[in-house]
């Protein structure tokens, strides 16, 4: 029986590498499309000594095709492959193990470079203004294309730099002023909106610093609070004096309970709406009031998940030079734990992605997500400053034995087959070091601490479910600690 290694099945996986008789075979009617996805994607090159793991790249629409890779590997190698439909994995091999991990390719568009989140955000007031203002009524994307005083102002705001990029958002716009102007909310008596002026925005980033929790405590910025990037107010007037009315008697000493209460009244009196703005992919758009009640506190599609329906993904701690980790909740949500910009030492962030769609849910707030990693045990290693970690490799040595510690006990829970022995990984980050990429090291570091402190504190399976769950509500900005908003995507 032949012995597998990754070298092997990226060679069987890789269409140019395959001889014309065993191209032939692979286009045989058993195994469908399956030669059309291996030309159309890639396996990443193997950079890591002794991986137990490929990684193949695939394209969205081929992903109800993925399966055929496990009777084209059992053929070819004579050996058991078995596909996981929940991951998107195979499991090659009897003794020795290999594990194929598919991941989604990213469209073209996508990688190139993004548009600056505040040129986002403007290109939506500019829309929203022209219906506001100008009583515009746009039934499609062409009718905005005609609208020349419209596409001037986007050129305008997307600058020369990212004027290529306005056709990447022509359907988001579409769809946002559809979706709230003419399904949800008429037009008349809702203020325009204004940029870097006192806007909603900048009256409630100041404003909630001054708020504190029931505990008394400050409930933090605004960012932390609300994942509105913009607002609309009808009858600003009349909303004023509601907000002056609320706070008259405590208006140094406002309480989070009643701030939230008394926005989620105005919207649903259509008064007064926050608005998070997500990219919209196709036709299939919608908007979504969160918060209001407590229905739309909780993500009902995570909340009776089991540790068997989460998967954690960790094997980037020990390959290349990733610096992501994933968590997967049942094939809808993910949240990503990495490093802004891998060129220098920087903190963790904590991102929500919805699946099947363009829409990043949010940003987890980083004080939450400490506060909740140790509320349960006494674990405390982790802190989200790369300043606590070594930035020399003699400092990395000097405790070396803890962090084996910490690294065999991160690999013994997180079942993976390509995690070294310590000794190649002290090796592996003492590289980074030596190649002047402390950045990549200490980021790696700091992610086995995080998990550390999440298996010691959370031991028990369902405890450890339910931590993951609650950890994607922070960063999904769903329960009573954030504000009510409309989410469009």
């Amino acid at each position: 029986m032949v012995v597998v290694n990754p070298q092997l099945i990226s060679r069987d996986m890789s269409y140019g590498k395959l001889t014309k008789a065993e191209q032939k075979i692979l286009k045989e009617p058993e195994y469908g499309r399956l030669w059309e996805v291996m030309a159309a994607g890639n396996v990443v090159p193997l950079k890591t000594q002794g991986a137990k793991t490929v990684n193949f790249e695939y394209l969205p629409k081929d992903e109800k095709e993925l399966s055929l890779f496990a009777p084209w590997l059992n053929y070819i190698l004579g050996v058991p492959a078995t596909f996981h439909k929940s991951t998107l994995k195979i499991v090659v091999g009897k003794t020795t193990k290999v594990t194929v991990n598919f991941k989604e390719k990213k469209d073209p568009k996508e990688s190139r470079k993004q548009t600056p989140t505040r040129i986002q955000e403007k290109g939506t007031t500019d829309v929203f203004n022209r219906v506001l203002r100008e009583n515009e009524k746009y039934n499609s994307i062409a009718d905005m294309r005609k609208d020349g005083k419209l596409m001037s102002t986007l050129r305008e705001t997307f600058t020369k730099q990212h004027a290529d990029k306005i056709d990447d958002w022509m359907n988001t716009y579409f769809n946002q002023q559809d979706l709230f102007f003419m399904q949800k909310y008429s037009p008349e008596k809702w203020s325009p909106f204004e940029y870097h002026k006192q806007d909603f925005v900048h009256f409630w980033q100041d404003f909630i610093k001054k708020v504190k929790t029931r505990e008394g405590k400050p409930v933090g910025d605004y960012t932390t609070w609300n994942p509105s990037d913009i607002w609309a107010v009808y009858d600003k007037g009349k909303v004023n004096k509601a907000i002056d009315d609320a706070f008259k008697v405590d208006k140094d000493d406002p309480k989070l309970s009643k701030l939230n209460n008394l926005l989620i009244n105005l919207m649903a009196e259509s008064k007064l709406v926050g608005i998070s703005l997500k990219k919209i992919e196709g036709d299939d758009a919608h908007i979504e009031e969160m918060n209001m009640d407590e229905q739309s506190k909780k993500l009902t599609k995570v909340l009776e998940l089991n540790m068997s329906d989460i998967e954690l993904q960790l094997d980037n701690i020990v390959q290349q030079e990733k610096v992501t980790t994933y968590i997967k909740f049942a094939r809808t949500h993910t949240m990503n734990i990495n490093l802004g910009d891998k060129k220098k030492p920087g903190n963790l962030s904590f991102n929500t992605q919805i699946k099947g769609t363009a829409a990043q849910g949010g940003q987890a707030p980083v004080a939450l997500v400490e506060k909740l990693l140790t509320s349960k045990g006494s674990s405390n290693e982790f802190t989200n400053s790369h300043t606590k970690y070594p930035k020399k490799v003699d400092t990395f040595w000097e405790k070396s034995d803890k962090w084996k510690e910490k690294y065999e006990f991160v690999k013994q829970k997180s079942n993976s087959t390509s995690w070294e022995s310590w000794k190649e990984f002290e090796s592996y980050i003492t590289d980074f070091y030596k190649d002047k990429k402390p950045q990549l090291a200490m980021t790696k570091l700091m992610q086995i601490d995080f998990y550390y402190d999440a298996f010691k504190n959370y031991p028990q399976s369902q405890d450890l479910a339910d931590f993951w769950i609650a950890l994607l509500h922070l960063g999904m900005k769903v329960g009573d600690r954030f504000a009510p908003h409309a989410k469009i995507s």
